[in-house]
């Protein structure tokens, strides 16, 4: 199910609707000319739609024709059923002696009911061709609005072509084109519509917003890690764990799954923020004139390590690709930057330190700036311990009235804001199309495609009845154009009994060559008066044409293969197929039936009840559903993974001390939570995964600190630093329009700052 629905928003993400208006007809029409022109070889386009053929519609009569006894609506179909002779007889007498008929009546003698004009009228109508407002004219569709006409250019986009936006982006090139056709006619209007233009468009406002929040980023880091070490040696160092961090963690990503998906990338930078803080202690101590750097950092970098490895692979468990992919990410670039650092490292550099004897560093490095640090750790020296357990006592205190108030929930709908040309150009299209496809929409499943069919009359039997109901305006399903095999077959059926008023069938009247002499009176007495007298061409035409529709074919090697739905059908036709027939994935078929211009009451979930072969879609509301349920799984396994580091931080220091050390990042977390509350910003999926972040790397902190001391000058100094280059990589993400990127950050903001200041509790005094 899960494939097909990916499988028909493929299609549809690809498809782009450009209107060119003006209040000159023709001035439109030359301006979409000229936009088909500059695109209609272009590679990035699988194919482009401007020109109807002048002979569609009597392609599309003519294949209705062909098809008249197996392709009928529900109308006629009922009509045949219950052998309601006179009401198909009226029906084509309305048509024939009609005032203002547009009928072809060239095929009576074939055709006395009309059955032909009959199955086209309801493609019309379940097609949304009945909807649009858009009419042909000189070989193109144009409707008007507000003193405009506006002319209809559609393409889809070719696979390859990315959703995110470069200057040679195809949808680059085309606004550049069409604001070069704007500035040469002036009135003219273009209104776009269609998922690449909001990807394009939001891409593109993402990258120069994060080029200049990472340059801003980049610079501070780099100034203070120069202003700390004064040599580029520790720069240059970072940054190749960093990369090799990310390029391991990448090519190991792609091994598995085959892509890496851009949230993995967001949250992949916690290689960057752990990479920075592991280097950070390395330098920092060494800087310091520790002789043997490895061995007074390995202890605390280990458990770190061990600490912020659990908390991610606890996130392979659950039940989500995406979250699994970034975990796999951080765990291989973790790995691959604690090993650069202990080896690596230890090989490069430790040979060129010439200090004091002993492992630990000089009480007052002189040649590290210690002001700051000193200055903190003072103030904490200064707590007595009844003050320390006020302020904790406190703390919890004031975290839980936002806690009480966190709303645990993604809507992605919060996401994304179109900016108002965008808009506009979104309801113009969607007026002028009329269609109000609804949020809620149903994929239907069958092992054959004869069986998927019928499984789609069953639904649509309860959407005739939501009709009735005033729940639904109409909706767009394949089977109400081509209707399952059994339904063809009993029409042919059902219009031979009525043809000839008897319960043989065909194949006997053949034997028998009865043809003439077997029609009932009735409907000898019909063709009589609308003047056809050789009665034998009707009735050889309903015995000998039966050509059944369906959606398998035999190739040249006498397989059944697919049809195929751009080529084997009429223009108009398998632009509609295409739309809501998915075809083949796994060993089942699958087909989209999308209801339009629903009520407020219509409930899909209720209409699919006891259809078991019916899914009723919300996407927008199963994401939502997904990433709130993947949230809540996701802090349940991070909380049995700090269950375990827990366990091991007892066997290492004992309780107490581990009670030290992880209530720095539990508390931190809360905290982030709880501001969360305070400002009744929804606490969504991506906030979690900032928590996550806090509590992998927040961790590392309090370990350092219970490792190096409380008034160890150089711990501080390196914690300290690691802290800030974490807040201003992270932190500047809170700067983002983004509302993802913007919340991860925020939480990440959050969750550091208050890990920082509580992590020196973690030391021994």
């Amino acid at each position: 199910m899960s494939e097909a629905e990916k499988e028909l928003s493929s299609r549809t993400v690809r498809n782009i609707t450009v209107l060119v208006g003006h209040e000159d007809f023709e001035v439109a029409r030359s301006a979409a000319v000229a936009l088909d022109r500059m695109f209609k070889e272009d590679s990035s386009f699988e194919e482009t739609r401007l020109f109807v053929n002048e002979n569609a519609m009597n392609e599309m009569r003519e294949f209705f024709f062909k098809h008249r006894y197996t392709l009928q609506g529900k109308t006629i179909r009922e009509m045949f059923a219950k052998g309601d002779f006179e009401s198909l007889k009226n029906r084509a007498l309305q048509k024939i002696y009609g005032s203002f008929s547009m009928t072809d009546l060239n095929h009576l003698d074939e055709d006395p009911f009309l059955l032909g004009d009959a199955a086209f009228e309801n493609f019309v109508q379940n097609s949304p061709m009945s909807l649009s407002r858009f009419v042909l004219r000189d070989s193109v569709l144009y409707a008007t609005d507000s003193n405009a006409t506006y002319v209809m250019w559609n393409a889809v986009l070719s696979k390859n072509v990315s959703a995110f936006s470069s200057e040679e982006h195809i949808i680059a090139r085309m606004n550049h084109v069409l604001d070069s056709l704007k500035m040469a006619q002036p009135g003219l209007l273009v209104a776009k519509s269609g998922v690449p233009f909001h990807s394009f468009e939001s891409s593109d406002r993402a990258k120069s917003e994060i080029a200049w929040i990472s340059g801003v980023s980049i610079v501070l880091i780099l100034l203070l890690l120069l202003y700390v070490f004064r040599s580029p040696v520790p720069i240059l160092a970072t940054l190749s764990t960093i990369a090799v961090g990310i390029f391991t963690a990448l090519a190991s990503t792609w091994f598995v799954f085959g892509n890496v998906h851009v949230f993995t990338f967001v949250f992949g930078t916690s290689i960057i923020g752990v990479s920075i803080d592991y280097a950070v202690h390395f330098f920092v101590h060494r800087k310091a004139g520790v002789r043997n750097v490895r061995s007074c950092i390995i202890k605390g970098l280990l458990l770190g390590f061990l600490t912020t490895e659990l908390s991610y692979i606890a996130l392979t468990f659950a039940d989500f690709s995406l979250l699994r992919q970034m975990a796999v990410f951080s765990i291989v670039g973790l790995l691959s930057a604690f090993l650069t650092i202990t080896l690596l490292f230890h090989a490069v550099f430790e040979n060129s330190i010439v200090s004091s004897e002993g492992t630990e560093a000089q009480s007052v490095p002189a040649n590290l700036p210690t002001r700051l640090p000193t200055v903190f750790l003072n103030a904490y020296a200064k707590l007595p311990k009844w003050g320390v357990r006020l302020i904790f006592a406190l703390f919890v205190l004031a975290l839980l009235p936002g806690l009480k108030q966190l709303h645990i929930h993604t809507d992605i709908g919060n996401f994304y804001t179109m900016n108002d040309e965008i808009k506009a150009s979104e309801t113009l299209t969607s007026k002028l199309n009329n269609l109000g496809i609804a949020p809620s929409y149903f994929i239907v499943e069958g092992k054959q495609d004869h069986i998927l069919l019928e499984n789609e009359e069953l639904l649509t039997e309860r959407l005739n009845q939501a009709e009735k109901e005033g729940l639904v305006k109409s909706y767009l399903a394949v089977s109400n154009i081509i209707p399952s095999g059994r339904f063809q077959a009993g029409s042919i059926l059902d219009l031979e009994k009525l043809a000839f008023g008897i319960k043989k069938r065909w194949t006997e009247i053949l034997i028998n060559n009865e043809f003439p002499q077997m029609l009932a009176p009735n409907v000898r007495n019909y063709l009589t008066e609308i003047g056809v007298e050789n009665h034998s061409i009707f009735v050889k035409s309903l015995l000998l044409s039966q050509d059944f529709i369906d959606f398998e074919k035999i190739d040249k090697n006498d397989r059944f293969v697919d049809v195929d739905l751009k080529n084997d059908f009429p223009q108009s036709l398998s632009f509609l197929l295409q739309m809501l027939w998915i075809g083949h994935i796994g060993d089942k078929y699958y087909s989209a039936v999308l209801p339009l211009h629903v009520s407020d009451e219509f409930d899909a979930q209720k209409i699919a009840e006891g259809l078991p072969n019916v899914y009723a879609v919300n996407k927008m509301q199963n994401i939502n559903h997904a990433l709130t349920k993947i949230s809540h799984v996701s802090i349940a396994l991070v909380g049995v993974a700090y269950a375990i580091v827990f366990l091991i931080l007892v066997i290492v220091y004992k309780f107490k001390d581990a009670i030290r050390i992880i209530r720095a990042p539990v508390l931190a977390s809360l905290f982030a939570a709880s501001i969360f509350g305070y400002m009744n910003i929804d606490f969504n999926f991506f906030a979690i995964v900032g928590v996550i972040l806090t509590l992998g790397i927040g961790i590392d902190y309090a370990l350092f600190f219970r490792e190096g001391g409380r008034s160890n000058l150089t711990t501080a100094l390196a914690i300290m630093l690691s802290a800030m280059t974490t807040i201003i990589s992270f932190g500047s993400l809170a700067c983002s329009a983004f509302v993802p990127v913007h919340t991860f950050g925020l939480a990440v903001l959050l969750g550091i700052s208050c890990c920082f200041f509580i992590s020196p509790f973690s030391a021994k005094r």
